[in-house]
């Protein structure tokens, strides 16, 4: 039998550098956890890329494409509040990022071709809307009835250092889900050039290389 878990690339937020940030998230997410049921603080994550169930030969070179990925650090910021209607779900949207946009694209080109997959049929990839659920089973104009000051949502400022495959499965306590990291890439951090590799009337600093 050949067995297949549910995967999806995404990024989380669960490194020292993000602390203050995903603290803030959370208190924001407790604050409206009255309009429905919040998502565990471990699972919140921003998905890049949703495969569905994937065999375990195609896990793998899902794995080996994205050893290829070139990609460097970069921030986010978080902006206002949204909500799914379908699957109920109240989110906490993120401000337009060349990067990020570059990242999901570069991640859903490689497991359409891997998975042998329309691009119509991954869900995230030709209107890519990246956020972070905070509240399921929101019920339909509940956010209308909250304070203003939690409609707008945060502005926490966001690291992306890496990104990672996850699995989800039926929680062992049979409430909800478990996401689990199978495998993390780091992105490049980017390096300051060197005064001689700038170009001519560059603006210079007082500090020397």
């Amino acid at each position: 039998m050949n067995r297949t878990r549910r995967l999806f690339f995404a990024l989380d937020f669960s490194t020292p550098d993000n602390a203050q940030a995903k603290a803030e998230i959370v208190t924001l997410k407790q604050a409206l956890s009255p309009l429905g049921h919040p998502v565990p603080d471990d699972n919140l994550h921003l998905t890049l890329a949703f495969l569905g169930n994937v065999s375990q030969q195609d896990y793998v070179a899902l794995c080996r494409a994205a050893d290829k990925i070139d990609a460097s650090a970069f921030s986010l910021r978080t902006a206002s509040l949204g909500y799914f209607n379908k699957p109920q779900i109240l989110w906490l949207g993120i401000h337009p990022s060349v990067e990020l946009q570059r990242l999901a694209e570069t991640i859903n080109t490689l497991s359409q071709a891997v998975l042998n997959i329309d691009k119509g049929d991954t869900p995230n990839a030709p209107n890519f809307l990246p956020h972070i659920s905070l509240l399921r089973q929101v019920k339909p104009g509940a956010i209308d009835n909250t304070k203003d000051e939690y409609k707008e949502g945060i502005s926490s400022l966001l690291t992306v250092q890496r990104f990672g495959l996850y699995a989800s499965a039926p929680h062992p306590t049979r409430k909800g889900v478990q996401y689990t990291c199978l495998n993390a890439w780091a992105l490049r951090i980017a390096t300051p050039k060197h005064l001689s590799e700038l170009p001519p009337n560059s603006p210079k600093d007082d500090h020397e290389f």
